[in-house]
């Protein structure tokens, strides 16, 4: 039977009732014609595989091997200056201003005068190494940075060294008497400190490592300089 003479009869059927049934109607099933048709079942689809969940933070950190260490290669652009290689740097706890420090501290080049780059694009200092590299590097490889130096600087230049720690004086600490000597030599220290551009590029330096937004540390490092000279 097609379904178009099924519903010819349904409906030829339903000519035949009151057009309302009362609530309490109930129709009798031995009434009902012989050879009811019934329509057939559906084939049975078989559900889609559950997909697999992705592994949280929490697993990825499990498998991963707890602090991975690389070797990094500080390369020079220009041959006048060293390469100076860093072995087992963690890169996840390592920024680009840490590259940029190390690579002064062993060429006495100031830090401001220094670029980090990868892959010849200059990266900004508020990055970890791990950022930057991505999934270029595996664990244990050694992975290249180049190093442009700005301004011409040069290797081997006196680096401003930071004013040594002095032991109070017995003055100071109120122990002298009437006829005591005076206070005992420092090294630099007030305003002669501040006046240095190694201070304000140290506060820059400090300030990127702690807010990780190197516009930021920069526009924070003019409002300070200015406040400074202004006043």
């Amino acid at each position: 039977m097609s379904e178009l003479t099924f519903c010819k009869q349904f409906l030829s059927a339903m000519d035949n009732r009151p057009l309302k049934l009362s609530s309490d109607h109930i129709a009798d099933a031995r009434n009902y014609p012989a050879g009811a048709f019934i329509l057939p079942r559906l084939p049975h689809r078989q559900h889609p595989a559950r997909p697999t969940p992705k592994p949280s933070a929490t697993q990825i950190a499990s498998e991963t091997p707890s602090n991975p260490t690389l070797s990094i290669t500080l390369k020079p652009t220009k041959p006048t200056a060293p390469t100076v290689p860093l072995p087992a740097i963690i890169p996840a706890q390592t920024s680009i201003y840490d590259l940029k420090t190390a690579y002064a501290t062993s060429t006495s080049i100031p830090s401001s005068k220094i670029k980090i780059l990868y892959k010849k694009k200059p990266v900004p200092d508020s990055k970890t190494v791990a950022e930057v590299i991505g999934p270029d590097a595996d664990a244990g490889s050694d992975v290249e940075f180049s190093v442009m130096v700005m301004g011409g600087a040069t290797a081997g230049s006196t680096p401003v060294a930071s004013p040594p720690a002095v032991a109070p004086s017995e003055a100071e600490k109120g122990l002298a008497g009437a006829t005591g000597a005076g206070p005992a030599a420092q090294g630099p220290s007030g305003k002669s400190v501040v006046d240095t551009a190694e201070f304000w590029d140290d506060l820059k330096g400090f300030m990127v490592q702690r807010i990780r937004d190197e516009a930021e540390a920069e526009r924070l490092h003019g409002i300070f300089r200015g406040a400074w000279e202004r006043s």
